[in-house]
């Protein structure tokens, strides 16, 4: 006998949202169940005999969605900007319930997973999975190999140690240098911040590579759907 699906993943599951902010919806009481607000998290439903509704809009599972966009800089890492600015959705083809997995910051450019796929992209964003985020950093002043491994053995920042797992010296100029980075946990400007704790600041920054995902054939503003095998190659991560 079915035991039904949990609330929050029937939502991320419909592209809603990720299964976190999902949860955030069904604790501030805007969905409903079969008429009635729901609260509680272990709520199960039983698709498609139960209704589930938000904002009085009926909650159906929608066809996944899986696209890989070359972000580029000076656009915000969200749907809606409230001062006007370029954001992703002005890139994005209009598909159902569309967000991005994770975030580039607005002087940043690089690859940018988006999906209507909420359980996915919570997964993948979860620090239990360990995903690789590899970047080319452009930074002041040329990083020392003591430097270096100042970074691997790990930088304290906000109470948390943080290092890369790879840094590679790619090429130098003369008062600049070119990185190779990876990271597995994607904290608000990692990065960046790794690199001015050691007295490089980031002069360019652009992600090249999330997990087996890379920016092969594409330019600032390209979007394209993903591979079958592309796909099956992240739901494998899970």
């Amino acid at each position: 006998m079915s035991t039904g699906e949990r609330l929050q993943k029937f939502l991320a599951r419909s592209g809603v949202a990720s299964r976190r902010a999902s949860e955030r919806l069904i604790e501030e009481g805007r969905v409903k169940v079969n008429g009635r607000i729901v609260q509680e998290l272990g709520t199960r439903v039983f698709p498609p005999k139960d209704r589930v509704e938000i904002g009085g809009k009926i909650v159906q599972p929608a066809e996944k969605t899986y696209l890989l966009l070359y972000k580029p800089k000076g656009v915000l890492t969200t749907l809606h900007d409230p001062q006007g600015r370029p954001t992703i959705k002005d890139l994005l083809p209009r598909l159902k319930g569309l967000f991005p997995v994770g975030r580039l910051d607005f002087a940043s450019e690089g690859l940018l997973l988006v999906t209507n796929d909420g359980d996915l992209a919570q997964k993948l964003l979860h620090p239990k999975y360990q995903v690789p985020r590899t970047y080319e950093v452009k930074v002041e002043g040329i990083v020392s190999s003591k430097e270096m491994e100042r970074l691997l053995q790990g930088i304290l920042l906000e109470g948390f140690v943080v290092h890369p797992s790879k840094i590679i010296l790619i090429r130098q100029g003369k008062n600049h240098c070119w990185l190779e980075v990876t990271v597995h946990e994607g904290r608000h400007h990692e990065v960046r911040r790794l690199m001015e704790a050691v007295g490089h600041p980031v002069v360019h920054l652009r992600r090249v590579q999330f997990g087996p995902l890379n920016l092969r054939g594409l330019r600032p503003g390209d979007i394209r759907h993903l591979t079958p095998k592309e796909i099956q190659r992240l739901l494998m991560l899970r």
